[in-house]
């Protein structure tokens, strides 16, 4: 016998008996079936508003929602403003934001710049994180640039690097950074503003600072592609904007950077000739520090031996007469010590100072005055600073210490600018 035809009767008497049970809680009232209506249903009215808002457009598979966020990281204002667009129907959705691209593209075609980056910006909220939204940030940015809103196209161009490092945009955006800068360089000097007043009328120029704004934007072209045909270009810019502003140091930094960082630079030579006239503006004097001045001296070796076919005639000699000028300026310097020393009667660091000149610097007009002073100097002994050697050393043992190592370090100090074994002599 077979089973399932053993077992029939007994089905057939419980689906009839499960059937009479529901009619009769059907019947008494006891419950009720009903559908329940969701927002997506097709006769609903919520239906009816988010298709006019074309959110009922069926999500892409190949969205990948976030991960849910825990803890603290649920508070966050992005995570809130995420989970609340879902909540009203406004999540990601690429078949809206193809919709939205597409309009905003025939909008753009149209010149109609103001329509097409409402498009975009819906493009960018409705499909984030994904090659579309690279696509509409740079259109958006281009509305912005053709409306003569630079301020805030710079910005969207440099958010839009930030957010796809990769961008094949990349070259573009640093033409337009590129021009902008210079725009808002030329604007400033024709019209300056001071830096606390603000500009509320012109919307092609920052709210404040827009010679800030313009070497900030020098600066993104150079930072946000290193290696881009712009980013010498750029940095050239930006070292010529302080040099003309008289920011010695800065314009030298940036010319510093320009000769380490592209040495296969167009602007090499040049860099290296204005650094030299940077550095001489920032040398303050003998009575401060010379670190500046010895720089200085060296680049000018530098540039007499790198450039000796692409110096003009001109530049060379301009070249040659700084060099002279930095030599009257290191012998001046040794010259104010030498006098210095000998004011206080110390005789040994005069005459160190003295010979220093006559040696280094023997076409300076204090060459033959210092060679005269160690003649009057011969044979002086040095007078004490301490009147009363034995009660000194009593009253502080220490300080014959200090004395002696004192006395060590100048030595070693004189010895070693007498030994130029290691280095080449310097041009002359």
């Amino acid at each position: 016998m077979n089973p399932a035809t053993n077992h029939g009767p007994w089905l057939q008497t419980a689906c009839h008996g499960c059937m009479a049970a529901l009619v009769i809680s059907l019947a008494g009232g006891c419950a009720t079936l009903t559908k329940p209506t969701w927002p997506w249903s097709s006769g609903s009215d919520t239906a009816k508003d988010l298709a006019e808002d074309d959110s009922s457009s069926v999500i892409s598979s190949e969205y990948s929602p976030a991960e849910e966020e825990f803890g603290w990281n649920a508070l966050k204002g992005e995570t809130l403003k995420r989970r609340f667009k879902k909540l009203v129907g406004r999540g990601p959705n690429e078949s809206v934001a193809k919709q939205a691209f597409d309009e905003a593209d025939d909008l753009f075609q149209q010149k109609q710049y103001a329509k097409a980056l409402k498009q975009y910006r819906k493009v960018i909220d409705r499909w984030p994180d994904s090659a579309l939204e690279e696509d509409a940030m740079w259109q958006a940015a281009e509305c912005l640039f053709f409306t003569d809103q630079y301020p805030k196209a710079e910005d969207e161009y440099d958010g839009l690097v930030k957010k796809y490092p990769n961008t094949r945009y990349l070259d573009r955006i640093a033409q337009r950074q590129f021009v902008i800068a210079q725009y808002w360089l030329a604007l400033d000097e024709k019209r300056h503003l001071p830096l606390l007043v603000p500009n509320v009328l012109d919307r092609s120029r920052p709210l404040f600072d827009t010679r800030g704004r313009a070497l900030k934007a020098y600066e993104h072209v150079r930072l946000n592609d290193p290696r881009g045909p712009l980013a010498d270009d750029s940095l050239m810019a930006e070292a010529n904007a302080h040099f003309l502003n008289r920011e010695w140091l800065d314009a030298d930094y940036f010319y510093s950077l320009l000769r380490t960082e592209y040495p296969d630079s167009e602007f090499l030579m040049p860099a290296h000739l204005f650094a030299l006239q940077a550095k001489l503006k920032a040398y303050q004097g003998p009575a401060y520090e010379g670190g500046m001045l010895d720089e200085a001296e060296i680049l000018a070796d530098q540039i007499l031996v790198q450039f000796p076919d692409q110096l003009s005639t001109e530049e060379e000699q301009r070249v040659v007469r700084s060099r002279a000028e930095i030599a009257a300026q290191q012998a001046l310097r040794h010259w104010k010590r030498a006098e210095f020393y000998k004011k206080g009667q110390h005789y040994t660091s005069a005459r160190i100072y003295y010979a220093l000149i006559a040696r280094d610097y023997p076409k300076t007009m204090l060459a033959q005055q210092s060679r005269d002073r160690l003649e009057e100097l011969a044979g002086l002994d040095d007078v004490s600073d301490n009147p009363f050697p034995a009660l000194t050393a009593f009253l502080n043992p220490d300080s014959l210490k200090e004395a002696e190592l004192d006395a060590m370090a100048e030595a070693e100090t004189a010895i070693a600018r007498q030994d130029n074994s290691g280095e080449s002599p310097p041009l002359r």
